[in-house]
């Protein structure tokens, strides 16, 4: 295969005399003012900048390119300022006659003329990219695809352009002119292209694209954030995968975090246009071929005596560099890592009924008690990221959910569980591999020790066999737990939950520690010691347990004291209770089903917000961000021990689906880094809720770490007398205004606050002004 002598010639741009440029400008656009010189690879590019109005880019096109071509820019402009008008890129200016082109007749040869507007910005060039912009970069190309989608033009099928990535094997003959070391590099790439991608590509999405975002066609504003795309000059229609393989190729650089390149990239362009499962598995070798294009063309021209542009030398020094560090990463690596960043979400359909429907049917089948949240209470039929969707259309934010951990219907979580559910779901009487996987992943992120894993199916069960375990290895009975805590459902943890039902809880053999409430307990923040003086409150519980013949077999406590109303323990409490149970003989087992996942961030695991060092950590729902999936992680002596007495099985407990449900969520924390997330928003959150105290005197006090927040309601905050009985109509007043918020504390008075952690600063706000409206009508 050759390359064509007319391919060739378009990359000589026109040379023509800038006083010849400017008359004609002056009479077929009426345009006149300072001319700047523009690089361009097949074009004869400037600025042109006229004293009272804006600046143009003056753009004397290479005859050879055809007229069919340029025509076909020129359109796609004008159909993408229709499609899509805030779109960051040139307008076509056409002339004082109409025309989309101008004809400039030099020397007997014809030369057309394109004019567009100018896009304020700088050239990124070498610069580098946030992640935001990345992210935004990602976006904007997909939603430049989306705007082109439409346009149907003739021209770029036929074109025959050299850096159209479907030609590249033509130019397999200038392999021999790179250097000797790339050579081999080369060919296995072009190998792989004609026998892989290329068949793969046929398959795929193809429809006319931009064809080549890279940093010099791409415009930054002064705050680095993506502000304009340039030069349409290398349209093709062909893959649509194209447009995001080349931007990527070229935005990628040796010594530059390429992974979170690449996934800012497909991550922003998915979050507008998903991509197909054969288009994400495509892309890295597609990136590729457009890398190694560059040093092809830049032999191409050598051996053709063409002189190349300053940027493209940029270009072609990093390219081969960056092939290779891309197989260092390892190419299902970063297959994975775009896999990721793809998600392939889909939505069930619905079938909305109203709430009154759905109350009359779920008394007649489920009870006639109804335990649900408001009144009336909402009939929910779709959940996406922090929304909820009622049966009547209107979106609610979500602040109060923590099953859905990383978000409702989080696409990569859902499709890893579908996708799973697709293959295999077995039990793990089988070797399974997501549940050693899983498990493997859960003992890097507990440490300290904590190395062995149990799978059950939810934070009750798992609080239970781990109480079980505590109870087999220190042959105690006796238990403590907060005051009105809660940790689960079954029968023996119901023991450990007081706040399931105040008023007839009666357990023996569990003794309840007062709370270390330094807002309304006995002692205050302004005592020295604090800690201490309410650790200390657990000795006569524990010697009482010791005097009953019961000991202490555990503690158990929820880092983030949910249901004490999720309180500020100060420093050193919790360590110092530990310790207590510990010289008693007893075992510490951290309750993280609410705590953990980084709600406390940006600590992964709540307890070590504490600094303490559990014998049990415990997880449930949010682990897989609703799918049911209870772990109980302990060290190994505590588990060989258990065994002894014989096995233990869950049948569910470690399937294929729970364990794909949870990797998948501990991807998302990582990818989409939720523990910074929590951290930040979190802060954020409790500012904006705490500047409500100025306005409105039943806040008492605002509390919390990461994303979990307590709102402590009172009629008077000298007296702290508490402000229960206004609790249900505020959370209805609430809803009303667009946000879910739960009641909490054994008083109560308390706004529970605890979102998924993917919440932003802009849902803090807009939860804050939700809460603002309401207290200001009740």
């Amino acid at each position: 295969m050759n390359i064509r002598s007319i391919m060739l010639e378009t990359l000589r741009p026109p040379a023509l005399p800038l006083d010849v440029l400017q008359a004609f400008a002056l009479q077929a656009y009426g345009l006149a003012g300072t001319w700047s010189a523009l690089e361009g690879e097949r074009d004869q590019n400037y600025r042109l900048s006229p004293a009272d109005g804006r600046s143009a880019v003056f753009k004397v096109c290479h005859p050879a390119e055809g007229d069919a071509v340029l025509r076909c820019q020129a359109l796609a402009l004008e159909h993408i300022a229709a499609a899509d008008p805030s779109l960051p890129v040139p307008r076509l200016v056409r002339t004082r006659d109409g025309e989309l082109l101008g004809r400039l007749v030099h020397d007997g040869v014809d030369y057309p003329v394109m004019v567009l507007s100018w896009l304020d910005g700088q050239v990124l060039g070498g610069e580098t990219l946030s992640r935001d912009s990345l992210f935004d970069l990602g976006q904007l190309l997909a939603r430049l695809g989306l705007a082109l989608r439409g346009f149907v033009h003739g021209a770029p099928a036929g074109r025959d352009l050299v850096w159209d990535t479907r030609h590249v094997l033509r130019l397999a003959g200038e392999v021999d002119n790179l250097p000797a070391e790339d050579r081999a590099l080369a060919q296995d790439i072009l190998a792989r292209h004609e026998t892989v991608t290329m068949p793969a590509m046929r398959r795929m999405r193809s429809q006319i694209i931009h064809g080549d975002v890279h940093p010099h066609n791409a415009l930054v504003d002064d705050r680095g954030r993506v502000s304009g795309i340039i030069d349409f000059g290398d349209m093709v229609h062909g893959p649509l995968i194209l447009d995001l393989a080349n931007a990527a190729g070229d935005f990628l650089s040796p010594g530059q975090d390429s992974e979170e390149t690449l996934f800012q990239l497909v991550r922003g362009y998915c979050s507008v246009t998903p991509l197909e499962e054969a288009e994400a598995d495509a892309l890295v070798d597609l990136i590729e071929v457009r890398l190694l294009m560059t040093p092809l063309i830049d032999a191409l021209k050598a051996s053709n005596g063409i002189a190349s542009q300053g940027y493209f030398q940029a270009f072609n020094s990093r390219s081969m560099p960056m092939i290779r560090a891309m197989r260092a990463l390892g190419r299902d690596r970063l297959r994975g890592l775009v896999r990721r960043a793809a998600a392939f979400p889909t939505v069930p359909p619905q079938h909305p009924k109203t709430a009154a429907e759905a109350i009359a049917r779920r008394r007649k089948v489920m009870g006639e008690k109804l335990y649900v949240f408001y009144d009336p209470p909402l009939h929910m039929v779709k959940g996406e990221g922090v929304w909820l969707t009622a049966s009547d259309g209107r979106r609610y934010l979500d602040c109060y959910n923590n099953v859905p951990h990383v978000g409702h219907a989080h696409p990569y979580v859902a499709e890893a569980i579908a996708r799973q559910a697709r293959t295999l779901n077995t039990n793990t009487r089988y070797i399974t591999d997501q549940a050693l996987e899983y498990a493997e992943r859960l003992t890097e992120l507990a440490g300290e020790g904590l190395t062995s894993v149990t799978f059950v199916n939810s934070g009750s069960e798992a609080n239970d066999l781990a109480w079980r375990m505590a109870k087999a290895f220190t042959g105690h009975t006796g238990g403590l737990c907060m005051d009105f805590a809660y940790h689960g459902v079954s029968e023996s943890i119901d023991a450990f939950s007081p706040s399931n039902a105040p008023d007839h809880w009666n357990a023996a053999h569990i003794r309840q520690l007062p709370a270390p409430d330094v807002y309304r307990g006995p002692y205050g923040e302004r005592e020295g010691d604090v800690g201490a003086r309410y650790a200390a409150l657990a000795e006569p519980l524990i010697a009482d347990l010791q005097e009953k013949g019961l000991g202490v077999a555990a503690l158990m406590v929820d880092s983030a004291f949910m249901t004490n109303g999720i309180l500020d323990a100060p420093a050193g409490y919790l360590q110092a209770v530990v310790d207590r149970v510990h010289k008693a003989g007893g075992l510490f087992i951290a309750d993280e089903v609410q705590s953990g996942f980084g709600r406390m961030g940006p600590s992964f695991w709540g307890h070590r917000h504490h600094g303490v060092t559990p014998d049990f950590i415990t997880i449930g729902k949010p682990a897989g961000n609703g799918y049911p999936l209870g772990v109980v992680i302990t060290r190994p002596e505590i588990l060989s021990h258990f065994l002894q007495f014989g096995p233990f099985f869950s049948t569910f407990g470690g399937n294929n689906v729970a364990g794909a449900a949870g990797m998948a969520v501990l991807d998302v924390i990582r990818d989409e880094r939720l523990l910074e997330n929590a951290r930040d928003v979190g802060a954020y959150f409790r500012q904006g809720l705490a500047g409500l105290m100025q306005k409105h005197a039943l806040i008492g006090d605002v509390r919390g770490v990461g994303l979990a927040t307590g709102v402590e309601l009172v009629h008077d905050r000298r007296s702290k007398a508490p402000a229960g009985d206004v609790m249900a109509r505020l959370l209805n007043l609430i809803r009303d205004e667009g946000a879910l918020i739960g009641g909490e504390g054994k008083l109560g008075n308390v706004l529970k606050i605890r979102p998924p952690i993917v919440f932003s600063r802009a849902n803090a706000d807009f939860a804050v002004a939700a809460v603002d409206r309401a207290l200001a009508r009740l």
